[in-house]
């Protein structure tokens, strides 16, 4: 991947300026729009399941809880919301010059990241505020980050490029985010899981990286390096076999899109 786009790198750079301006552009708050949406999140989910529901927590606030969960999902969510109808939403660009394909979903995705850069601010200014005492195992938290980017980028390069054959990809998006969400311990944590559903639970590898997040912050918890090994080796496979995939089937998408 970094040899077919490190001739183009020039050409990623001026898309990512384009879709950061275009999102932020006339808007009267502009990007803090990218710290609205997980705060926002996260308090409606306090007031459900701590003040109206008053659902039993753990040692520490909901708010750090909530928004531990909320902020990478947040990124995942608007990732793939952009990158799957990508392609097909560049046809000019796609039918006329050649550039590596990748470079928009990739665009997109890096956008999101600078959001999610955003919204980790808030939480480093949560953590300082609720007097969460943190420790070098806060330190995970960034490999764990770093995973979360590589697989999101797996499933965009996965989904955008099937989109281009089958447009039911982009209509059944919202309803295939809102399963994932419930899927992944955004709102609950897994510990809460009874055993039999927590094997199925760990097949989606945002269970582990989220619920990870939070242990290593909040929780001050260290990884289980083989575990995280593991997790490492199979969010790396998939993202070389999508990769191979987009790359195979990319050389057609200016006839059939």
């Amino acid at each position: 991947m970094f040899n077919r786009l490190y001739e183009y790198k020039d050409l990623l750079l001026v898309f990512i300026w384009r879709e950061f301006v275009i999102r932020y552009k006339q808007s009267v708050i502009g990007v803090l729009w990218a710290i609205l949406q997980p705060v926002s999140m996260m308090m409606l989910f306090v007031l459900v399941f701590g003040v109206i529901m008053k659902t039993p927590a753990k040692n520490y606030p909901f708010v750090l809880f909530f928004y531990s969960g909320v902020l990478p999902w947040t990124f995942f969510a608007a990732a793939m919301n952009f990158a799957i109808p990508s392609l097909t939403n560049n046809v000019s660009l796609i039918t006329k010059i050649y550039f590596p394909r990748e470079v928009i979903p990739l665009s997109g995705i890096a956008v999101c990241f600078i959001d999610y850069l955003l919204g980790f601010l808030v939480y480093l200014i949560l953590l300082v505020c609720y007097r969460t005492q943190v420790n070098l195992n806060f330190l995970w938290y960034f490999p764990l980050m770093g995973l979360l980017v590589i697989f999101t980028t797996a499933m965009s390069y996965l989904l955008s490029a099937i989109n281009v054959y089958y447009r039911d990809v982009k209509l059944a998006t919202t309803f295939l985010l809102q399963l994932w969400f419930f899927a992944t311990p955004v709102i609950y944590s897994i510990d809460t899981v009874d055993i039999r559903w927590k094997y199925f639970l760990f097949l989606n590898p945002l269970t582990f990286i989220i619920e990870n997040m939070r242990r290593v912050t909040i929780e001050g918890r260290g990884l289980v390096v083989w575990q995280l090994c593991l997790e490492t080796l199979l969010v790396m496979a998939y993202f070389a076999f999508t990769q191979r995939i987009f790359i195979k089937i990319e050389r057609a998408f200016a006839d059939v899109i």
